[in-house]
């Protein structure tokens, strides 16, 4: 019994360390496989689905979490990445302008006095304002936020999607500044703005950070930051994610905490010209103007304002966004797809026109869009 005993403990033992020695090297493998598919490099791809497109009376084109969204002046159509039709929209706008968050796209006239709010299954509100639009933006609950000007006034103001005033900025251009750019955090609750103006004949911006939840309501015109930039202008402003807010100024970047109140945690002074910034929800950058020695140069920062990556561009791109981990540019005809570490992960020239290229599963497959179709592509080694 005793000889049994033992024997039946190291048979257990024996079968646990195969066991554990089995699930270590699948781990390992799945490591292994998991680096090589998210490092891989593309030389080619087959087109998987193709859907009829037209420009005619064309606004752009959006990227719409695996979908892409074509605007125009008559209405809007949203397509998935199977090509199936999610919704289409239609309308009479002269000049159409548009941003989407989570589920959520809006689409205003700009210098008109309407907007529509879409959803995944469709149309979900339309409001008219009382005055011309110049901006508008979305955010996940589909909260909108539009500024609008008329005369020597601009107005800042928050609508519910079933139209209802949720909050406003009413500020005197002649006193105040002009507005340059804002942005509206992803809950709909918070806007950052900057505001652009000549006082004794310099250049000041003022850029503002406001609340519209219940913290607001504790400050003045619910005003829970603001800060001063002589001699310089900060033309853009974007909400990273929803508590980080930065700021694009002619010669750096200022990122801001902005859970509640706003706070400035890093100003990142840059070298050079920039021709062209680029954000999403995890990074914000810019890419620096080249010379005939020198070629463009492309720096990206992280949330907290460190730098992630720092390259020499040898592309003549015409558009650049980042989308997920990569940076994405093209022209006419070609395209570069770089990962957030620097390295290449596709370079190509079509034989046809590229109006938009968006990922659809931030691995393999893209939409690229071109005036005659869009096409589901799926890049193969």
């Amino acid at each position: 019994m005793r000889d049994y005993g033992t024997r039946s403990k190291r048979y257990r033992r024996n079968r646990a360390i195969i066991l554990i020695s089995l699930l270590v090297l699948i781990i390992i493998f799945c490591v292994i496989y998991l680096i090589r598919l998210f490092n891989r490099s593309y030389q080619d791809y087959e087109v998987m689905g193709r859907v009829a497109n037209t420009e005619e009376n064309l606004g752009g084109y959006l990227e719409y979490k695996g979908a892409v969204v074509r605007y125009g002046k008559d209405g809007a159509v949203a397509v998935d990445g199977k090509g199936n039709l999610l919704w289409n929209g239609s309308y009479e706008m002269t000049e159409p302008i548009a941003d989407t968050c989570g589920d959520y796209v809006v689409i205003a006239d700009r210098g008109g006095k309407q907007l529509h709010i879409f959803d995944r299954k469709g149309l979900a509100g339309s409001i008219r304002t009382n005055h011309p639009i110049i901006k508008v933006q979305t955010a996940e609950q589909g909260v909108v936020a539009v500024l609008m000007i008329e005369e020597n006034t601009s107005y800042l103001e928050i609508y519910n999607k079933e139209g209802e005033l949720l909050g406003e900025k009413i500020t005197d251009m002649v006193k105040d500044g002009y507005p340059m750019d804002f942005s509206l955090s992803d809950d709909g609750k918070k806007v950052a703005a900057t505001y652009f103006c000549l006082k004794n004949g310099e250049v000041v911006n003022n850029i503002l950070f406001l609340n519209f939840g219940e913290v607001g309501k504790n400050f003045t015109d619910r005003t829970v930051g603001a800060d001063i930039y002589n001699s310089i202008i900060v033309p853009r402003i974007t909400f990273l994610d929803n508590d980080t807010v930065c700021a694009f100024k002619e010669d750096g970047l200022l990122i801001y905490s902005m859970e509640e109140k706003a706070e400035l945690n890093k100003e990142i002074k840059l070298e050079g010209k920039i021709a062209s910034v680029l954000h999403n929800e995890k990074y914000a950058g810019a890419v620096l103007e080249g010379d005939k020695e020198k070629d463009k140069r492309l720096l990206l920062y992280d949330l907290k304002g460190n730098q992630v990556l720092d390259m020499d561009l040898d592309f003549d791109y015409e558009t650049v966004y980042v989308s997920g981990d990569e940076i994405i540019m093209f022209n006419d005809l070609s395209c570069v797809i770089y990962r957030a570490s620097g390295k290449e992960k596709f370079r190509y020239t079509f034989t046809t026109n590229i109006s938009a290229i968006y990922p659809i599963n931030h691995l393999d497959r893209y939409f690229m869009v071109n005036p005659a179709e869009i096409l589901e592509i799926q890049l193969i080694e």
